[in-house]
């Protein structure tokens, strides 16, 4: 799986990152190869950084807390593993 450079691997460094830039939540969505967002691979996911939840009905997405255990799970999981990927990382961190 090739990744867009602005996008790192999800460690439990990166998630102390984004703590520490203010981000609270991240927006869990299905990554493919081909970068479709369509269809759900269950071990491969981007996740997008967020400082609040949307409100709006036709808002409602899955997002996961930067503390959840799932997410630590997920970063701490060997390479052949869960493949997660901070979606705009490396720019964020730059602001």
């Amino acid at each position: 799986m090739q990744k867009p450079a602005a996008e790192m691997k999800l460690t439990r460094e990166s998630l102390q990152v984004l703590k520490e830039l203010g981000f609270r939540y991240v927006l869990v969505k299905g990554y493919t190869p081909r970068r479709r967002f369509d269809f759900i691979e269950l071990d491969r996911f981007t996740l997008v950084p967020v400082k609040e939840l949307p409100e709006g009905p036709g808002e409602k997405e899955i997002y996961a807390p930067i503390d959840s255990e799932i997410l630590l799970d997920w970063a701490s999981g060997p390479d052949d593993g869960i493949q997660a990927y901070i979606e705009g990382y490396s720019l964020l961190v730059k602001k």
